[in-house]
C-alpha cells in the first residue's frame, strides 16, 4: 500500500498543474459584450478545478501578500481566501459544491465569463477586461502555486481573441517557452473563434522525430517484434528455472522423509545417554516422521454407495402437505 501511495504522488502532482489558459477574448464586439477565458485540461485524468483561484493581480502583488503572511502559520489557501474578502473584484475562487460542473474530463475545456457578476453562477468571474490596455489573467492552485498566466496585449480589438496557435505545442509545464500565441478575428477557418470548443492539434515532438528517422516503419517493426519475442523467451527461461527449483525441493523432502524411519529404530534401541532415554528419542523421531508425512497416500479412487429412501426419490416427500383442519 505504501509503495502504491509513493507511485501515485507524481500523478497527483501532475493533475491541476496541467490546466492551461487556451483562449481569451476581451470584448465580444464594438458595441460591448463581456469577455471570457477558455481553460483546457491537458492531462489524461479528470481534474476538479473547484477551490482554484483566478485573478487579475500580478505575480508580484500575490507574492507580496504571501510574504506579508510569513510566520503566521496560515496555509496558502487561507491567505488567498482572505485576499478574496479584501479585494473581491480582483481575485475569484471557483466555488465548492458544484462538483458536477467543476470536474473537468481529460483533454476537455471549460469557459469562465469575465462579466463582473459572480452571482450569475460558478463560471462567472467578478472582474471584466478593458479594451485598449494590457490585461493579465492568472490561475493559482489551492496550495498557492501559480498554474498558468498570460498577458493579453492592448492591441487586441473587440471581436478578436488571443489564443494558442492552431498547430502549436500546448505546454505541460508552466513557462516552458514553447507556446506560440496568435490573434483570431473569426474571418477565416484558420482564425475561427471557438469559445468552448478546444481545437488545438498538438505536435508530439518525439513522434515527429521518429517519423523523420524511420519514414517506412522498418525499425519500429523490428523493435516491436523484438520486444514480443524477448518477453516470450524470458517467460520460457523463468518457467524452466521454476520447474528445476520445485523438483529439487521435492527431492530433498523425500530424502528427509526416507531417513526418519531408520532413525526411529536406531533411537529406540540405543542406550540412554544423559537425561534423555531411548523412549524419549523414539517419541521425538516419531513426531518428526508424522510431521513430514502429514497426509496418507490416497488411492485416488472414489467409491459411491447408493442409499435407499433418498428424499429425491421419495414420492411422499415430493407431495405438498395439506394443513389439517380441525372440526
Amino acid at each position: 500500500m505504501l509503495l502504491c501511495a509513493i507511485l501515485a504522488l507524481p500523478t497527483l502532482a501532475q493533475g491541476r498543474k496541467n490546466v492551461r489558459i487556451n483562449e481569451v477574448m476581451v470584448q465580444q464586439d464594438t458595441t460591448g459584450g463581456n469577455g471570457w477565458v477558455e481553460f483546457y485540461n491537458s492531462s489524461y485524468g479528470t481534474n476538479a478545478v473547484e477551490k482554484m483561484f483566478i485573478t487579475t493581480l500580478s505575480r508580484e502583488e500575490i507574492q507580496k501578500v504571501f510574504d506579508m503572511n510569513k510566520g503566521t502559520n496560515k496555509k496558502p489557501n487561507q491567505v488567498l481566501l482572505e485576499l478574496c474578502d479584501a479585494r473581491p473584484m480582483d481575485i475569484y475562487e471557483i466555488p465548492r459544491g458544484d462538483e458536477r460542473n467543476t470536474k473537468i474530463a481529460p483533454r476537455t475545456h471549460f469557459v469562465m465569463n469575465a462579466d463582473g457578476d459572480p452571482k450569475a453562477g460558478t463560471f462567472h468571474m467578478p472582474f471584466t477586461f478593458t479594451v485598449g490596455k494590457d490585461n493579465y489573467i492568472a490561475l493559482y492552485d489551492v496550495n498557492g502555486d501559480l498554474v498558468d498566466d498570460v498577458t493579453i496585449p492592448a492591441s487586441l480589438q473587440p471581436g478578436e481573441s488571443y489564443a494558442i496557435k492552431a498547430e502549436g505545442r500546448l505546454p505541460s509545464t508552466l513557462g516552458d517557452g514553447k507556446t506560440e500565441w496568435t490573434v483570431k478575428d473569426g474571418k477565416t477557418i484558420e482564425t475561427a473563434i471557438t469559445k468552448g470548443n478546444y481545437n488545438i492539434r498538438e505536435v508530439n515532438e518525439n513522434i515527429e522525430a521518429f517519423h523523420v528517422k524511420d519514414p517506412n516503419g522498418f525499425w519500429i517493426s523490428i523493435l516491436a517484434m523484438s520486444v514480443v519475442f524477448g518477453a516470450l523467451a524470458l517467460l520460457y527461461i523463468l518457467f524452466k528455472l521454476f520447474g528445476k527449483v520445485a523438483s529439487r525441493t521435492m527431492s530433498d523432502e523425500n530424502k528427509a522423509q526416507s531417513s526418519v524411519a531408520p532413525a526411529i529404530a536406531t533411537a529406540a534401541s540405543a542406550p540412554a545417554t544423559g537425561d534423555v532415554n531411548g523412549e524419549t528419542m523414539a517419541a521425538i523421531c516419531f513426531a518428526l516422521y508424522q510431521h513430514l508425512n502429514a497426509h496418507d497416500n490416497e488411492s485416488g479412487v472414489l467409491t459411491l454407495s447408493p442409499r435407499d429412501g433418498s428424499a429425491w426419490a421419495s414420492k411422499s416427500g415430493l407431495m405438498r402437505n395439506l394443513p389439517v383442519i380441525k372440526k
